[in-house]
């Protein structure tokens, strides 16, 4: 998961709300996973500073409030009031932190330090590039949960890769350009030019019928799976860099500068991160995490699994 969007998920919940009262009193447990770590009443109090009420408010140790009623307790001194549904999303973050977090501590990953750090190296980094951005303090409640869920795609990561012995199936992809010509006998003339030193992408920017042609003939790196079977036949029979034969296929004769075809890792995090994400191991890891037991104080909601998020009391 990417900051921009952990950001936007967190924060529109946090920063756009409005105080209106704060709580106090006894710090009761609001959810707990697996009997361990508990998220209290005062931690809820710090992730919805500031906090609203838009007519659909609970309060600790008083049934839901509407309308004039949750007026009336604002305007209480010291009286508790938040917002049940912005209650239910910060709950559902810090729940499935704790999810994963247990997790992979069961699994042998136990210290995340690093990746912490690195979260909040990012986070940084985007305050910095960001002065204007409305975000939460860093050190705050609502920006340390942040860090944690930006830190929890990496560590998931190379926990099932170190770990858990997941090996990465990278993608296969041809890289390739191409010039598109009406016959044989021109895509035999074409080669013949670049034969004698003429540079692949002017001649597909004079000659080339296709789309590509004004590019340069450029296709990029691809799914071979998003051409037709011809031209990958004929790329692949050319058994590694360089330029084809005329190729025919229902669209014309292509002449095809094959750059690379095959399965190429990278040593790019986030593409690492995504190939690991993407396994079936990463599926069965999810549901070993799911199912994990939840507890949430019935006044917030209940946890339902199938969404792996609380659902606000009606």
């Amino acid at each position: 998961m990417s900051l921009n969007r952990s950001l936007a998920r967190l924060l529109a919940v946090v920063l756009a709300l409005t105080l209106v009262a704060t709580a106090c009193g006894d710090d009761p447990d609001v959810a707990s996973v697996d009997g361990g770590d508990t998220l209290t009443q005062d931690d809820i109090d710090a992730l919805l500073d500031p906090v609203s009420t838009d007519g659909n408010a609970a309060t600790v140790g008083d049934e839901s409030l509407t309308g004039a009623g949750v007026a009336a307790l604002a305007a209480q001194p010291g009286a508790g009031v938040i917002d049940r549904a912005a209650a239910a999303i910060v709950i559902t973050d810090w729940v499935r932190n704790e999810l994963w977090y247990a997790e992979l501590a069961a699994g042998g990953l136990t210290d995340v330090q690093p990746y912490l750090d690195e979260s909040r190296r990012e986070f940084e980094a985007f305050v910095a590039a960001n002065p204007g951005a409305d975000v939460p303090p860093i050190d705050s409640a609502a920006g340390l949960e942040l860090i944690r869920s930006v830190a929890l795609g990496p560590a998931i990561a190379d926990y099932l890769i170190d770990f858990q012995g997941v090996a990465i199936e990278w993608p296969v992809q041809l890289c390739s350009n191409h010039i598109l010509l009406d016959t044989e006998e021109e895509a035999l003339a074409t080669i013949a030019r670049l034969d004698a030193g003429e540079e692949f992408a002017a001649l597909a920017i004079e000659l080339s019928t296709g789309p590509s042609g004004p590019s340069g003939g450029v296709l990029g790196c691809v799914d071979p799976a998003s051409f037709v079977s011809e031209f990958v036949d004929g790329a692949a029979a050319l058994g590694g860099p360089g330029v084809t034969p005329p190729v025919q296929t229902e669209f014309g004769w292509h002449v095809i500068e094959v750059l690379s075809f095959g399965s190429s890792p990278s040593d790019n995090p986030a593409d690492i991160q995504n190939a690991a994400l993407s396994t079936p191991e990463f599926t069965l890891l999810q549901s070993e995490v799911i199912a994990r037991e939840v507890t949430i104080d019935p006044r917030y909601g209940e946890w339902d699994q199938l969404t792996a998020s609380v659902v606000a009391a009606g």
